[in-house]
């Protein structure tokens, strides 16, 4: 089955997921973004990671209004969105993995976030995934979604991003380095301050790695965005750039250079059918 077109995406217009599509293999972004394609699956990753994104935004949406979610709701709210949301469409990658590992991992992740840092949580929320555009040089624009803005018990703006990725990150990532800073630029302009915290928490691992931005760094980091963006606007050729993450790739099926080694072939071959799996 091939994979159904939609509207490209405005020539323009960069996100951070467009930059580092770019960056990783130029043939998945020219598929994706230049084309129109839709991936024919999506990872089970990604599903467990959007599902934890929408539970934490939940549960800081309930504290804003007086609420104190309990453990037990948050974990709830888990169990009703994994199994709401599921679609036909969502592969386990590795081999001898099922969906079950993945709601595991989230359930454990949310666990610990709650003990580790919510119930001591004392910032304010300004904005819950709130949406972030700049106009930058060469009519190039960014866009992007904040995971959560706050200020903390001293009035400090904050932009944190939510990893569940299976190892920490650092600075000298192309994501650690430019996504999380990048939003810390645009939410000073947004919202009047000088100086932003750009943070990654890792919920896997219950750790927050925090990076102060100023106006001029945050400008430095803006330029760095835009000449990468320019590289992929003038690109003319794009080749694919075929290693592990292949078996991730939603086109791996039709690419031909794709390469998926066999512990990692469950992508390939994704169960039939769009009920969600018991989760126990």
């Amino acid at each position: 089955m091939g994979t159904p077109a939609h509207r490209p995406t405005p020539v323009n217009v960069f996100s951070f997921s467009r930059l580092k599509a770019f960056s990783q293999c130029p043939l998945r972004y020219k598929y994706r973004y230049i084309d129109g394609l839709s991936e024919a699956f999506r990872s089970i990753e990604s599903y467990l990671g959007n599902i934890v994104h929408e539970v934490l935004e939940w549960m800081y949406a309930r504290r804003d209004t007086g609420e104190s979610p309990t453990l037990d709701a948050i974990l709830d709210e888990l169990a009703r969105r994994w199994q709401a949301s599921w679609s036909e469409e969502i592969a386990v990658i590795r081999v001898g993995n099922d969906p079950q590992d993945s709601y595991r991992s989230g359930r454990e992740m949310l666990t610990t976030f709650y003990h580790r840092v919510f119930i001591h949580d004392r910032s304010t929320t300004v904005a819950l995934e709130q949406r972030l555009h700049a106009r930058l040089a060469d009519g190039i624009a960014f866009t992007g979604f904040a995971d959560r803005i706050g200020r903390t018990a001293n009035g400090q703006l904050f932009v944190v991003d939510y990893k569940t990725s299976s190892r920490e990150g650092d600075a000298g990532d192309f994501s650690e380095g430019l996504q999380a800073p990048l939003y810390a630029a645009s939410a000073m302009d947004r919202h009047g301050d000088a100086t932003c915290l750009a943070g990654y928490h890792y919920l896997r691992f219950g750790t927050t790695n925090w990076r102060p931005v100023t106006r001029q760094q945050g400008a430095g980091i803006r330029a760095r965005f835009t000449e990468l963006a320019r590289q992929a606007l003038l690109a003319t050729e794009f080749p694919a750039r075929p290693g592990v993450l292949c078996a991730w790739c939603g086109f791996n099926r039709t690419c031909p250079a794709a390469q998926v080694p066999g512990h990692l072939g469950g992508g390939l071959n994704p169960p039939p059918g769009g009920t969600a799996p018991a989760l126990w």
